[in-house]
């Protein structure tokens, strides 16, 4: 009985590592970090609304380069660096030069 328990919880152990990572899902979807983590801030007027369309690409590249987020804020304990490459693939992706450009709320 001992053992099948034992086996029963290391089978459980590698389904979790497996399939229940934090965050592994929520990353895979931009739009949604961003709209949840970003659009707290950014449509309230606290901060300056951002949409993809506000900067190209290029100008995207840089602001996540140059780390200019965490001159005003420093949002590493809200943002993992799984979901900001989420959210920085999804606004090059749809930057004001891209082939599908989105402004906030619109498709």
């Amino acid at each position: 009985m001992m053992r099948k328990t034992l086996v029963l919880f290391v089978f459980l152990m590698i389904l979790g590592v497996l399939f229940c990572r934090p965050g592994s899902h929520a990353a895979e979807d931009g739009e949604a970090l961003f709209n949840s983590k970003c659009g707290k801030c950014h449509t309230s007027g606290k901060s300056p609304v951002f949409a993809p369309v506000k900067y190209a690409s290029s100008q995207w590249e840089r602001f996540f380069k140059r780390n200019k987020h965490e001159r005003k804020k420093d949002i590493s304990e809200e943002v993992s660096e799984e979901e900001a490459d989420a959210i920085k693939k999804y606004l090059i992706d749809h930057a004001a030069d891209s082939d599908r450009p989105i402004a906030a709320g619109l498709r």
